[in-house]
């Protein structure tokens, strides 16, 4: 009994601890995320195809101008779509989305334009479960919601193409926020 109550309040420690020191540096372990993880979900076509959860969401860079693509975990509401970004306000993706007003997102094979995006605080989102808006706000958690304007059948590869980037070049990956 003494040993798992020992093991349970070591556990808790580093849980504590854990969440401490993410309040302190949010963005450890973007890079590996940004330069290994995306552009592998990217590349094998795991974001936005098929009935994958993870979407991708494509964005114009706000100092290089450059077309990026970042998986993201999409949640439709009735009128657009609701993004989680763990980093807040230091999410370089959000960041550019809200200095462009406008992005586009594909999931399930589907493309949606979306604009007027909105970063609001996870305490200020009602329709997710009370527990998760605590965590979330408690975390610096914030959510990203913008408005759907259209949306069509496709794949966002050829509009990358299009933007500007070579042709048979890899597109950039900004940061995740799942």
């Amino acid at each position: 009994m003494r040993r798992a109550l020992f093991v349970m309040s070591v556990l808790a420690m580093a849980v504590v601890g854990s969440v401490a020191y993410w309040r302190r540096h949010p963005r450890i372990g973007s890079r590996t995320m940004n330069e290994v993880v995306n552009p592998m979900l990217v590349r094998r076509g795991v974001a936005g195809a098929g009935r994958s959860e993870v979407g991708t969401l494509e964005h114009v860079g706000r100092k290089s101008g450059t077309v990026r693509l970042t998986p993201v975990h999409p949640v439709l509401t009735a009128d657009g779509v609701r993004i989680v970004v763990p980093l807040g306000l230091q999410s370089e993706w959000a960041r550019n989305v809200l200095a462009a007003g406008r992005c586009r997102l594909q999931l399930h094979d589907t493309i949606y334009e979306l604009d007027r995006p909105v970063l609001l605080p996870a305490g200020a989102i009602f329709d997710i479960p009370g527990l998760s808006r605590w965590a979330g706000d408690f975390l610096g958690f914030m959510y990203l919601q913008l408005r759907r304007v259209s949306e069509a059948p496709g794949t966002l590869a050829p509009a990358v193409a299009e933007a500007g980037s070579e042709v048979g070049a890899e597109p950039a990956v900004a940061e995740v926020a799942s």
